[in-house]
């Protein structure tokens, strides 16, 4: 059967439609692929393993805050941005120096003509080692496993990248840290719970120290320890506060005899620790004649 003359117009205008639309899909994929070849992004390790950019990496002196300073020149010949990811550790070539680890994602804008300098955020992810002087040279490391980068993420989100509490949070998932020295309520939960490890009813203050480039990292001297309990009694009675030792030694008397009502009881306890070796202790209270209420194990 013959085609009427309006059903063939009527197919010339459906087979034109479609052909201006693929047309304008190939117009758009054309400019997506230029624009996303002219604004590419590159992860640090994959544009170096490319051989897109060149790097070098010299610490500013010290470790936490913007302790490391990025040079990157281009060799690709054209415009690109290169990622620096939160988490990536910088190795040093000295090994007496601490490895880094980036505290907060960096994109530089890396040109053709002139190489981008940007100094970086740290933290320090080998307590005791040697903060970096100025002018240590460091290399482009391994990722940091997930929990650590997890933990840098809550840090930047939390406006806290900068604190010595962030850097003492670190080292409790790098270097086995103590959570009863971060000192900050909100890390240390957040913190914890990413080990697996149950949140210390004390913290401690120490004795603050200067990050000296060329020097070790440590933590300072512990001054106090302070934290909270819970105990409940059937009847009154007498108790006293001891610190022992790990052999269940007495070391001192914390407090006098008192008496305490029969009931739940919450309470507190403040102990200066500055003239104790450093170690395992326990925070006994018991009555008078000895019997144990409540054992508090502490290290500092």
């Amino acid at each position: 059967m013959a085609f009427e003359p309006h059903n063939h117009l009527l197919m010339q205008k459906l087979l034109l439609g479609v052909g201006l639309v693929l047309f304008s899909y190939a117009l758009a994929g054309q400019k997506n692929s230029r624009t996303k070849n002219a604004t590419s992004t590159y992860e640090l390790a994959e544009a170096l393993d490319q051989k897109l950019v060149s790097i070098e990496l010299k610490g500013t002196g010290g470790h936490l805050g913007p302790s490391l300073k990025i040079v990157c020149k281009n060799l690709k010949g054209k415009f690109l941005r290169l990622r620096v990811p939160q988490g990536q550790f910088m190795e040093p070539s000295d090994s007496t120096f601490q490895t880094l680890v980036i505290a907060e994602t960096q994109t530089l804008a890396v040109n053709t003509k002139t190489p981008v300098e940007v100094i970086l955020k740290t933290f320090c992810a080998q307590a005791g080692d040697r903060s970096p002087s100025v002018g240590s040279v460091f290399a482009v490391g391994a990722l940091a496993p997930e929990h650590l980068r997890n933990l840098l993420k809550f840090i930047a989100e939390k406006g806290k990248t900068d604190t010595p509490a962030a850097q003492n949070a670190v080292w409790c998932i790098t270097g086995g840290g103590s959570l009863a020295d971060i000192g900050d309520a909100e890390l240390t939960k957040f913190t914890a719970e990413l080990m697996g490890k149950p949140i210390p009813g004390y913290k401690i203050k120490r004795q603050a120290v200067r990050i000296i480039p060329g020097e070790r990292a440590r933590y300072g001297k512990a001054l106090i320890v302070e934290g909270n309990y819970q105990y409940f009694l059937e009847k009154d009675e007498k108790l006293v506060m001891n610190l022992l030792d790990t052999n269940r030694n007495l070391i001192k008397q914390i407090s006098k005899d008192e008496l305490m009502k029969a009931g739940e009881h919450r309470s507190s306890f403040h102990l200066e620790v500055w003239n104790l070796p450093s170690g395992r202790y326990i925070v006994r209270i018991q009555t008078k004649d000895g019997r144990i209420i409540k054992d508090i194990e502490v290290e500092f």
